[in-house]
């Protein structure tokens, strides 16, 4: 008897463990998602972008996800098959500063897991900020220009004139 085997390459999966400052009421994070719409479990945050960067410079973009950050801290971000390699991690949300993981780190077809809020050497250039018992990404950058500023208030008191909620 002949079988045939077809094997479909294996995705690759980054469990992540971060916080946001603004977001931190210790030991966990605010339910955003369900203060938006009222409707969300109250284990959600919300989604976060994620990237994987070529380990040398230029640190190219390889592979974009977006993962739902839960009240734990926990994220869990799949990436299609093929992107096996040592990256660095950029995280990505609606106000805070992107921050990248402090080294290259293997992703592959075995799960990854990275935790960010251990220590702020675990952040590149030890970009993170501590609260409580946890370091954090720092919240603020409003405008995404990749600097807290007063740029970010400005949009703030614009948006808090024109009554706008949500995130942005």
């Amino acid at each position: 008897v002949n079988v045939t085997v077809n094997v479909a390459p294996c995705n690759s999966i980054v469990n992540l463990k971060l916080f946001i400052e603004g977001y931190y009421e210790g030991p966990s994070m605010r339910s955003v998602k369900n203060n938006q719409d009222g409707a969300s479990p109250m284990t959600d945050v919300e989604d976060i972008t994620v990237e994987l960067h070529n380990s040398a410079s230029p640190y190219a973009l390889v592979a974009t996800a977006t993962a739902l950050l839960k009240t734990d801290g926990t994220a869990v971000c799949t990436f299609p098959p093929g992107t096996a390699g040592s990256y660095y991690i950029a995280v990505r949300n609606s106000n805070a500063l992107e921050t990248w993981s402090a080294n290259p780190q293997a992703v592959g077809t075995t799960p990854l897991s990275y935790d960010f809020s251990t220590a702020a050497n675990k952040a590149y250039a030890d970009n993170m900020i501590l609260v409580g018992s946890v370091y954090a990404f720092y919240s603020g950058d409003i405008n995404q220009d990749s600097v807290i500023d007063g740029s970010d208030a400005t949009s703030l008191d614009l948006d808090i004139f024109n009554s706008e909620t949500g995130v942005r």
